[in-house]
């Protein structure tokens, strides 16, 4: 995935959801800052940022997709991909 290819918007939003509930500064969170090792985000807070990330762009998310979502880049892969799927539903 390149630079030209990203959705600020949707990445800032998941660098948000992530600061907030893993109570960091956004700033500190990088594409590819590790939440449960660099941030310390434990499975609990794993779940809420799953559960934040469907409230906030009304998809669904597999629970087992917690296991892939590691860090910014691979969350965002996954919401991008949860809202390609949701898109065909909306019309």
């Amino acid at each position: 995935m390149s630079v030209e290819d990203i959705d600020v918007t949707v990445r800032d939003e998941i660098r948000e959801i992530v600061a907030d509930i893993v109570e960091v500064d956004a700033d500190q969170i990088g594409w590819n800052s590790h939440f449960w090792d660099e941030l310390k985000a434990d499975s609990l807070q794993g779940i809420e940022i799953l559960a934040a990330l469907e409230r906030k762009f009304r998809i669904t998310i597999d629970q087992a997709s917690l296991s892939v979502m590691q860090d910014v880049q691979s969350t965002y892969e996954v919401v991008m991909a949860s809202l390609q799927v949701a898109q065909p539903r909306s019309r």
